[in-house]
């Protein structure tokens, strides 16, 4: 795979139905739970609506025109306006360990700041192993709960950076 051929964009409106099967394979594979998870979320196959709001933006990755993976930031109910949640970064095996998922989370979280979000929250599961060894190595610091109202229940791991 030629990193210099992946290419990180804005969703669009026809990204929404595979960008979802996508996420529902990833969660299939690390056996995550079908409730308390992105996997029940109602606008799961409509993210582009979802994301077309001026505090949330959501990115997919490409290659060779091969939707591969994404994430995005948003708004964060029940928490602090100044807090984000990191949201929905998934990625197709082909994808793991290149280094992109380092490189789309550093351009959330500059987005984010864009955005006016002072702190970045994440939830995740424990068999996310490489993804929470980033999070880790970023400098996110665990939480001893959750924040806000994400309806991630299943989601046992909470994070938070200072951006």
């Amino acid at each position: 795979m030629q990193l210099e051929s992946i290419q990180i964009s804005l969703i669009q409106p026809e990204d929404s139905q595979e960008l979802g099967e996508l996420i529902k394979r990833v969660l299939e594979e690390m056996n995550a739970p079908k409730t308390g998870t992105a996997y029940a979320d109602p606008y799961l196959f409509d993210l582009f609506s979802y994301y077309n709001h001026p505090k949330r933006d959501y990115y997919v990755i490409r290659y060779n025109g091969e939707l591969l993976g994404g994430g995005g930031y948003g708004d964060l109910p029940g928490a602090p306006e100044e807090v984000c949640e990191i949201q929905k970064m998934y990625f197709d095996p082909k994808l793991r360990g290149k280094g992109i998922g380092k490189r789309l989370l550093l351009k959330l979280i500059e987005e984010s700041k864009r955005a006016g979000y002072t702190k970045a929250y994440i939830e995740t599961l424990p068999q996310m192993k490489s993804a929470i060894g980033l999070y880790e190595h970023l400098g996110f610091t665990y939480l001893d709960g959750p924040l806000g109202g994400t309806g991630h229940t299943s989601c046992p791991i909470h994070l938070i950076l200072e951006i």
